[in-house]
């Protein structure tokens, strides 16, 4: 028996159909897989400046309560112009906390931008240096009394 040449090429569209989906199918698995890895940098990189921002409210919040006039701890962060040794948060020890009277972010002070105004007592929050080597900044807050 003979096969009509008209099958033939049905067979060969529906082998090349499903060749050309499973490109597809695969070309979107391999971005997915490449796409996990930078989501979890990322969550991660979020959960970590949560906690930092809770942390340094909290600090912030110490800091006000007992902060006295005859201490006036407050004032004396004011005048720093460099940040004090940073200290490791017992509750996160991956995390260390210093002070500053002047920002470590935005180093200009612009005129209509309160946010690096000199003079202002900041909590800067990094990374322990037992736990990552570098020293960039991860949250930096401003508080007053």
């Amino acid at each position: 028996m003979r096969r009509s040449p008209r099958r033939a090429i049905q067979r060969a569209y529906s082998l090349l159909e499903v060749l050309v989906s499973l490109a597809i199918l695969l070309a979107g698995i391999i971005a997915i897989v490449n796409f996990f890895p930078l989501s979890l940098k990322a969550n991660n990189d979020a959960a970590v400046l949560s906690e930092a921002a809770l942390l340094a409210h909290q600090k912030a919040e110490e800091i006000r309560r007992d902060n006295s006039p005859r201490h006036n701890f407050i004032q004396q962060l004011r005048i720093l112009r460099t940040p004090t040794e940073p200290i490791q948060f017992p509750q996160s020890p991956h995390l260390a906390y210093s002070f500053c009277g002047v920002s470590l972010i935005d180093t200009e002070d612009d005129p209509g931008d309160p946010r690096d105004d000199v003079g202002v007592a900041r909590i800067i929050i990094r990374y322990h240096r037992s736990f990552k080597s570098s020293q960039n900044i991860i949250y930096e807050l401003r508080f007053d009394e």
